[in-house]
């Protein structure tokens, strides 16, 4: 086309009785029309070689088939053919400069009839981003195809070299080694259809804030696109072999398996609307997923509609292969999952839609940590399904079969009904959840996401459960009484679990009310718990009965301010009991009691009593009891319940025979303490150190 007006000016030259000379120089000036143009294009013969020599330049040239002008440019044709208005070059190169880059010494050679209008264009030898570029070009009168070929070419060294360089790509910064192959034809400055295969390897990205993240990438990209109507459409496919993809939403490793993902597509340019259809997901045996997505493309592309359909994966490869990484979270690292679970995801304009069903999941946390074949924390065999909208959703249920807390406490079958929309899950109908041989029953739960996390608030009761069955649960020495209680609320915020208002524990036949209850970090490495207690009314014979103290008759209560636990050890508290003022009940105690508070208090009379006219009497009569125990960083600073000569009062004594007992430490070790208690619940006589 561009060399057709060049001729016909070179033939009008001739005619002017011109060539005589060696050398003829032609000035053809501007040349082109609305579809292509040449500016200051010059053609130069030369007569003294036996084949056709010529040179043609512009200072800029610019085609529908390019994506920018060249400038610059200069053809030097060493072997050609001008006759019968054909001219050819079978041996050429050109130097040009094409979107800033400068080219020297590209191959090119072409072949067109002026006549016919035919004509083709080869190029080779491009220099392209450390890579080489081949280009041919072929046309019929306005129809025109371009096939073209890269090698070694650097993404990173592309720079203002692409157009698309300006657009979403360029918050990212991207490297990669590809080689690609692409085809195209179109009519005028139309383009009708293209198709395009690229290799890449090593391919890394990363946008600005470091929260997308591609490194090592290989793999290839193919498609193809047709327009009619104004309307592009066609398929692809991508297809990922090494490397892995890091986003603050999933993880996507590549190492041994392979993705593909292939689509059919559909872009409008009015409206830059491209559709996604027939999406089909595979990461080999992992996981998989088909859809639909229509996308306005733009600086920031916008999500117009979106439907997602995973089929059932096991829930043990999702968890681990795709969020765990991203979760981070040391809890989470240490939890043992089965089952499957089946996803839909729907979205339409503003409004999003998430439906998951849940097939026979298990679900155990801690079990790595604890080393006795239980977790922490254990639900098993769990179905149901979750309906979830930033609008309004239909309720949601979920039941499991069974399942513990920390080992021993058993959870038995349950189904929950709950509402989650938007940032909120609230409990659709009360719920029972047995806990041993009671039950939890749930009136109010309310979970939003906040700013700063979770908030969580509750509302229920708790019904007997038997001492017995906790004692034996978390190991511990058999315990009378029950345990039950009125819930009235629970918060959640920040890591804490926080419980509103008093907890009741009934238990030696007494009262235990349970206040400002804490807990921080329940299922991690290191759970805390503080709350302050008053106990009330505590039946003196069971208890001692039941840690084999001894025998010890009347009433006990007391309080522990303060109380602190860390990993479920006592690291402070402020505790005190004795016998209360209005206890009206019989004061007895037996020699076994009486040689065990003794040696809590470092009395030292184990065995005095029978060694003394007093081992005729069993029991000894008392007024009043009590101790105290003040713990700061592992020292226990002891009192009874008034002052003596040398040291405090343990037991006061009353009635016939009385016995007076009193404490001399002012200051133990809180782990010798606990070990005198241990072994007196065994039954045994303290060692005193």
């Amino acid at each position: 086309m561009l060399l057709r007006a060049a001729v016909l000016g070179l033939l009008l030259a001739i005619s002017c009785s011109l060539s005589a000379a060696e050398v003829l120089s032609v000035m053809l000036g501007d040349i082109g029309n609305d579809e292509w143009y040449a500016r200051d294009v010059v053609l130069e013969l030369n007569f003294s070689s036996d084949q056709d020599h010529f040179k043609f330049s512009a200072s800029e040239i610019a085609h529908p088939a390019l994506t920018g002008p060249i400038k610059s440019f200069i053809f030097d044709c060493k072997k050609g053919l001008i006759k019968d208005r054909r001219i050819e070059c079978q041996q050429g190169s050109a130097d040009l400069v094409y979107m800033g880059v400068k080219q020297r010494k590209i191959n090119l050679i072409f072949n067109i009839n002026i006549d016919s209008q035919d004509y083709i264009i080869k190029a080779n030898n491009i220099s392209l981003s450390s890579g080489k570029l081949d280009v041919q070009i072929k046309g019929h009168k306005q129809n025109w195809q371009i096939e073209t070929g890269g090698r070694g070419i650097q993404l990173d060294k592309l720079g203002s070299f692409l157009p698309v360089s300006a657009g979403p790509l360029k918050a990212y910064s991207v490297k990669a080694t590809v080689n690609f192959k692409a085809k195209a034809h179109g009519s005028q400055a139309y383009v009708s259809a293209a198709e395009w295969r690229l290799d890449y390897n090593n391919l890394s990205f990363s946008d600005q804030a470091a929260e997308y993240l591609g490194e090592g990438l290989a793999g290839e990209w193919v498609g193809s696109l047709r327009q009619k109507s104004g309307k592009w459409s066609g398929a692809q496919q991508v297809k990922l072999t090494k490397g892995e993809l890091l986003t603050p939403q999933f993880y996507l490793p590549l190492v041994n398996h392979s993705v593909t993902l292939t689509t059919d597509l559909t872009y409008q340019p009015k409206g830059t609307l491209l559709t996604l259809s027939a999406v089909d997901f595979k990461h080999d045996d992992l996981s998989a997923f088909t859809g639909d997505v229509v996308l306005t493309l733009g600086s920031t592309p916008l999500i117009q509609s979106i439907a997602i359909t995973v089929p059932p994966v096991e829930i043990a490869a999702l968890f681990r292969t795709y969020l765990l990484p991203v979760l981070a979270n040391p809890l989470l690292e240490d939890i043992e999952l089965a089952g499957k679970v089946a996803i839909d995801l729907m979205r339409q304009g503003e409004k999003t839609e998430v439906a998951m069903v849940l097939d026979h999941i298990h679900i155990e946390q801690g079990l790595k940590q604890s080393g006795k074949g239980t977790g922490q924390f254990a639900l098993y065999d769990v179905n149901g399904h979750f309906n979830w909208s930033d609008e309004k959703a239909p309720d949601s249920e979920i039941s499991w079969r069974g399942g513990h807390l920390f080992g021993g406490i058993t959870l038995g079958p349950a189904a929950i009904h709950m509402n989650m929309a938007g940032q909120r899950l609230t409990l659709a109908k009360s719920t029972a959840i047995p806990i041993l041989d009671g039950r939890l029953q749930a009136e109010q739960f309310e979970l939003t996401q906040g700013l700063k996390g979770p908030k969580v608030r509750f509302q229920g009761y708790l019904t007997p459960i038997t001492m017995e069955s906790i004692s034996t649960a978390l190991g511990w020495p058999p315990l009378s009484g029950q345990l039950s209680g009125m819930i009235p609320g629970i918060a959640y915020e920040d890591g804490v679990i926080a419980v509103e208002g008093l907890a009741l524990v009934k238990i030696f036949d007494g009262d235990i009310l349970i206040k400002q209850l804490k807990l921080e970090d329940l299922f991690g490495a290191l759970p805390a718990l503080t709350a302050n207690l008053e106990m009330k009314n505590v039946d003196l014979e069971t208890l001692t009965r039941t840690f084999s103290f001894g025998k010890i008759t009347g009433k006990l209560g007391g309080r522990i301010d303060g109380l602190r636990l860390e990993d479920w050890q006592p690291v402070a508290f402020d505790a005190r009991f004795e016998t209360p003022a209005d206890d009206e009940s019989r004061h007895r105690i037996n020699q076994k009691a009486v040689d065990n508070i003794s040696n809590l208090g470092g009395a030292g009379v184990s065995g005095a009593i029978s060694r003394s006219f007093l081992r005729f009497f069993e029991e000894f009569g008392y007024a009043r009891l009590g101790i105290s125990c003040r713990l700061e960083r592992g020292i226990c600073h002891m009192g009874g319940i008034e002052p003596a000569e040398r040291g405090y009062y343990l037991v006061k004594g009353g009635g016939i025979p009385r016995i007076d007992i009193m404490g001399f430490n002012q200051k133990t070790d809180w782990h010798i303490l606990l070990s005198k208690l241990k072994q007196i619940s065994s039954g045994g006589a303290p060692v005193i150190e």
